[in-house]
């Protein structure tokens, strides 16, 4: 019985651990995406990059937790992994775009990653 609570103690803490980190990374991620938006609006290349280095931060996690504990149907593991990678892949670009000074590309590329996060929230939220 000790042994029932102690695992049930156990899965409460995982579950609660990985509630809290997506929670912590979603506010960073929605972080990164104003600095790109004010970055764009107010015409500041740094903070453009500033809000790309954060979205990157952020979307580092995803290559370490098991992203089967925050999604409820663990068939859609595989379609969150190929949008984490899209969304690597498109934050590079748009940060290319960035340096090289081409901002019409560089703004629909950010179009392209915020049609990253919202395919991911369409998936993991049933939407």
């Amino acid at each position: 019985m000790k042994k029932l609570m102690l695992a049930l103690a156990l899965t409460s803490v995982a579950t609660f651990a990985a509630d809290t980190t997506i929670t912590a990374t979603m506010q960073l991620m929605d972080r990164g995406m104003q600095q790109v938006q004010r970055g764009f609006m107010f015409n500041s290349k740094s903070e453009i990059l500033k809000g790309i280095e954060t979205l990157k931060n952020s979307d580092a996690i995803f290559k370490t937790v098991d992203v089967t504990t925050f999604i409820p149907n663990n068939n859609k593991v595989r379609v969150t992994q190929n949008i984490t990678n899209n969304l690597s892949e498109d934050l590079e670009v748009l940060k290319k775009a960035i340096e090289n000074d081409e901002f019409t590309t560089a703004t629909e590329k950010y179009g392209k990653v915020l049609n990253d996060c919202v395919a991911c929230h369409t998936v993991i939220r049933g939407w």
